[in-house]
């Protein structure tokens, strides 16, 4: 026992991690117990996380109190919790995730895309209702996220996948709700259509129907792409894990780069034209249709993709040249950037 915690600790660092896996077959507080005699205090801390992880696995939230209760305050008990929410919310138990991924320290964040986007598909509770348990559950900053996670899951839950991009939904959706409602549909519409012009034209008619995908097949194309200078500041919404959109001035202007991502979501292979789709926005009078569409364009390969972007280089809008200096830079259509 000794060697083998004491090879998983030189081999680890304090922060989120891929799991520990040495502790021995059986009920959690089994496991938990097994700890407990470890003689080497770092060694039972290694054993006390994963302890907290297997217990999630099954849901048992007084073994993980009790596991992370004994770790001592640091990056370790942060750890704990870290894992134990995780866990937690690959297993379908949302609720109780997102408790632990409030005690999850620096990796509060981490903890919450991977929690909230295990909210099961089966899930039934309104995207207010789902927003409202994360503040609750996570009081400050870090709660407003889960929240803004949580409600995106929820409408991809809603759309992505199903096989139906009725509209009408998403079009009744305001306040909080209308952006995300339109990045799920956008992606489930461009899915079934195969266009953009073709889902474009069904947001106003009775939308889209087509075979469903099994709910671990609904994943696609997705860049947590850093903000360029000025970007930052421009309103943005959540579109899948921790990735994120621009939304839009208007509702038709918002629409458009939801069904911009949406095509990149569904972009599945890295084609020598697949970056040619979203030539068409570069010159477009909105600016966060241009920078949607250079993100996307930038990113995957196309014939002429470095002389357009050469030809770019002295656009008047900054936030353009940015863009244009740092893909030239690293080449990032050829492949993301090492």
């Amino acid at each position: 026992m000794l060697a083998v915690w004491a090879a998983l600790l030189l081999a680890c660092t304090p922060g989120p991690s891929a799991g520990l896996s040495a502790l021995p077959a059986g009920a959690p507080a089994a496991m938990l117990a097994t700890c407990d005699q470890e003689p080497y205090p770092q060694l039972a801390i290694g054993c006390r996380v994963e302890a907290a992880a297997r217990a999630a696995d099954l849901g048992d939230v007084a073994t993980i109190e009790a596991a992370c209760a004994a770790v001592p305050a640091g990056p370790w008990k942060s750890e704990c919790h870290f894992r134990a929410g995780e866990q937690l919310g690959k297993s379908g138990h949302t609720d109780d995730s997102l408790a632990q991924c409030g005690q999850a320290g620096d990796y509060t964040r981490f903890c919450i895309t991977h929690a909230g986007w295990g909210l099961p598909p089966d899930d039934t509770r309104s995207p207010d209702a789902l927003a409202a348990l994360a503040v609750e559950r996570i009081p400050g900053p870090q709660g407003v996220v889960a929240a803004k996670v949580l409600r995106a899951r929820a409408w991809f839950n809603r759309y992505v996948g199903t096989g139906a991009a009725d509209p009408a939904l998403a079009r009744a959706a305001i306040g909080d709700d209308a952006a995300p409602a339109r990045t799920a549909w956008a992606i489930e519409a461009v899915r079934l259509a195969g266009s953009f012009d073709v889902a474009a034209q069904a947001w106003s008619g009775a939308g889209l129907t087509g075979a469903a995908v099994p709910v671990q097949q609904r994943v696609g194309r997705y860049d947590t792409f850093p903000d360029m200078l000025g970007e930052a500041q421009l309103p943005h919404t959540v579109t899948f894990a921790d990735a994120s959109r621009f939304v839009g001035q208007t509702d038709a202007e918002d629409l458009d780069i939801a069904l911009i991502e949406a095509v990149y979501y569904n972009t599945k292979d890295a084609t020598s034209e697949s970056g040619a789709a979203f030539a068409r926005w570069l010159d477009d009078p909105r600016p966060r249709v241009r920078y949607t569409a250079l993100r996307r364009f930038r990113a995957l390969p196309s014939t002429g993709v470095e002389a357009r972007l050469t030809a770019m280089a002295k656009d008047p809008d900054p936030i353009i040249r940015a863009h244009v200096e740092d893909a030239l830079k690293y080449r990032t259509w050829l492949g993301r950037p090492k």
